[in-house]
């Protein structure tokens, strides 16, 4: 994990970390402000730390933006490894 950004919590935006991932480059995986819109189980992101291994499964963005977001999907998270 490169960075964690959950500043856009404040007005209701995605809060942002980012992940450098093999093969791909860097990926922002986008965790939504409002978890009890989501299928998926709320982030630790208080277990999170920038340097650590994790895992990440949520829906991709379009072709041209290296996003995936955390929600819409019970299988859907970010998890340390």
């Amino acid at each position: 994990m490169v960075s964690i950004d959950t500043a856009p919590w404040a007005y209701d935006g995605h809060a942002v970390v980012e992940v450098d991932v093999p093969g791909r480059g860097r990926v922002a995986v986008q965790l939504p402000a409002r978890w009890n819109l989501c299928k998926a189980s709320p982030v630790d992101v208080e277990a999170l730390a920038v340097g650590t291994r994790v895992q990440a499964i949520g829906a991709a963005g379009d072709a041209r933006s290296a996003t995936l977001t955390v929600c819409a999907d019970p299988g859907h998270r970010l998890a340390p490894l």
